[in-house]
């Protein structure tokens, strides 16, 4: 069964979970991106939630962004279904306050109006793990790292000598069909792995409104490789890649909701690698990093074809000093380079930072991280993270971290022609999260968070500007606060019950609630093992209280209504390395959207086989 970890709870809500204590225990989890140093999950004072293989292998919905915004604090939005945009908040901060990295490679878009990752863009198949980490992370990743980040793994070379395969296709509603192959090979001096996988779909008509009834098709494939040697005892050497390539229809829009023009299409691919050296001297590890990302996007619609193309490169140096004692201190060094082809100059950004982690005592753990950043346009901006750490007793964990936080401009919003402004200063940020969780003997545990972020100087798109409109620098100060609450309930050896409820109020400068953040998101999950070889689960997700928002040409109030989605899986192990399995999402066939006027898929029924060899 599957295993979910939280930095601030052991559970990941809507999502099956291990029901044995002990397999808890055992896997003492690692979060490798919440902190400089790779550190247990028990060390760290930021709030992580990690997603395993099997657990998204398990997972009753067929999109990665509704995968991951099952998880407390996690909200996401999508205008229809597969292969359409689709944005995670955190927190109820927007997605171009979260970058995305895959193997490390930062995949976020850097020739969007705003740099953000569009969700819509990768295949859930291809993913193996998942790290959230909410809160601001700027003192560590830099800028947009305002509400956290999120760290995918696609494949991943073995550690250990082995070797290892598995095959999945599957076939279901809208006439979808996919297909994934991954292989991973490793001896004692080198390692290998590689996944590909594809899927395509007719889609359906994610527009309820008159003159839209043609279905938006969409296929897309994509593959990634993970490869390493080691030279020496002391030496690694080591390679990761990643290629996605999607095409599909599209509804266009007007401003903010859906337009009466004819329907769209659209082709994009990314591809980015990162080549890294890892030397071990003693107390001290360094590493080299170069990473390269680039994404080209091509719209049609019946005003013609639009092309966006955008580059990150990036090199890095990280040493990490373990001093003893539980204490760490890692230091470094990176520059950045962003360019896009619609943007006459390119943004360079060079990096200072480092990170002492220190063991007061066996139960007390303090961690600072600094981090420089000087940006060829605004100059320099210093951000700092300060977290604790405490077990109480051995069945309490408190944590607590307070960071400020930065966005730097996009290029679009520095060097677009008709609504940049190169003058633009970065967006600051503030904020805090404190949390406690309390584990039982039998596993079961509960927690609570309590977050707030505060943002100024906002990007905000000032129509009165002439002659059409532009990017400007607003006063005043954003909020985003609330609570998170999440539980796991073991019954017996077989059955697990998971809860979570988030409290979200997001406002901006002038005190009117954000749009697309639900007030309220209670989850509610079953995961059992009915037999040997049959596993099942439900989840029930509940969303309520969405801000209004409005027309493109503000003529009418148009709110999100509150809904309520289940989803249902079942498996069977036709043999110990053949797998058979059943999902239906939205099981009783709700009505619901998550942007105005673009609805939901309804009830969608999958049939797959996955095979390990």
């Amino acid at each position: 069964m599957s295993r979910l970890f939280s930095g601030v709870s052991v559970l990941a809500l809507s999502l099956p979970l291990s029901v044995h204590a002990q397999d808890v225990l055992e896997l003492a989890p690692i979060t490798i991106y919440g902190n400089v140093t790779d550190l247990p999950l028990s060390r760290t004072g930021a709030t992580v939630e990690i997603i395993d293989e099997e657990a998204l292998e398990d997972a009753p919905s067929q999109t990665l962004a509704e995968t991951v915004a099952s998880q407390p604090g996690v909200s996401y939005t999508q205008a229809g279904g597969p292969g359409q945009p689709a944005f995670v908040r955190l927190r109820g901060l927007p997605q171009r306050y979260a970058p995305v990295l895959v193997n490390g490679i930062d995949v976020t878009d850097p020739s969007g109006v705003q740099s953000q990752f569009d969700w819509s863009n990768i295949l859930a198949s291809g993913v193996t793990g998942a790290e959230i980490i909410k809160g601001s992370q700027s003192a560590l990743y830099g800028s947009e790292a305002v509400g956290g980040v999120i760290a995918l793994t696609a494949a991943r070379a073995p550690d250990a000598p082995s070797r290892e395969g598995s095959v999945s296709i599957e076939a279901g509603a809208y006439d979808t069909q996919s297909a994934t192959l991954s292989y991973g090979l490793a001896t004692e001096r080198a390692g290998f792995a590689f996944s590909f996988g594809g899927t395509q779909s007719e889609g359906y008509n994610a527009v309820d409104l008159p003159g839209y009834d043609e279905d938006d098709g969409f296929e897309a494939k994509q593959a990634s490789l993970d490869a390493y040697v080691d030279v020496t005892d002391t030496l690694r050497l080591g390679l990761t890649g990643i290629y996605n390539a999607s095409k599909g229809d599209f509804d266009p829009t007007f401003g903010i909701v859906p337009s009466d023009l004819e329907d769209g299409d659209y082709e994009t691919y990314q591809r980015g690698y990162r080549g890294y050296a890892e030397l071990q001297t003693g107390a001290f590890t360094h590493s080299l990093e170069l990473s390269q990302f680039r994404i080209g996007r091509d719209s049609t619609n019946a005003f013609g074809t639009s092309t966006f193309e955008g580059e990150r490169r990036k090199i890095g140096y990280l040493g990490e000093w373990d001093i003893g004692g539980g204490t760490i201190l890692s230091f470094g060094a990176d520059r950045t380079i962003e360019e896009a082809e619609s943007a006459p100059d390119d943004v360079e950004t060079d990096g200072l930072f480092a990170e002492l982690v220190y063991a007061a005592t066996p139960d007390l753990d303090f961690a600072l991280s600094l981090r420089n950043d000087h940006h060829s346009e605004f100059g320099d901006f210093t951000a700092a993270r300060g977290a604790v750490t405490w077990r109480a007793t051995p069945d309490i964990t408190v944590r607590a971290s307070v960071a400020n936080g930065y966005r730097a401009p996009s290029l679009y919003e520095l060097y677009d022609p008709t609504y940049g402004d190169a003058s633009l200063d970065p967006e600051e940020s503030v904020s805090f999260d404190l949390g406690i969780e309390k584990v039982y003997a039998n596993g079961a545990s509960v927690s609570a968070t309590l977050f707030k972020t505060e943002i100024d100087d906002l990007i905000v798109f000032d129509g009165t500007i002439a002659p059409f409109g532009g990017y400007a620098q607003s006063s005043g100060t954003s909020t985003s606060e609330g609570v998170e609450i999440a539980a796991f309930l073991p019954i017996g050896d077989r059955i697990g019950l998971t809860g979570a409820f988030t409290y979200t109020d997001a406002r901006d400068a002038d005190d009117d609630p954000e749009l697309n953040v639900p007030r309220y998101d209670l989850s509610l999950g079953i995961d059992a093992e009915i037999t040997d070889r049959v596993s099942g689960g439900l989840t029930l997700r509940h969303v309520a209280d969405f801000p209004d928002t409005f027309n493109a040409d503000f003529s009418r109030v148009d709110s999100v209504d509150d809904y309520t989605v289940v989803n249902a899986r079942a498996s069977f192990a036709v043999t110990d390395d053949i797998e058979a399995y059943l999902r239906v999402e939205n099981l009783f066939d709700s009505d619901y959207e998550t942007i105005p006027d673009y609805d939901a898929p309804g009830r969608s029924a999958y049939f797959g086989v996955r095979a390990s060899f």
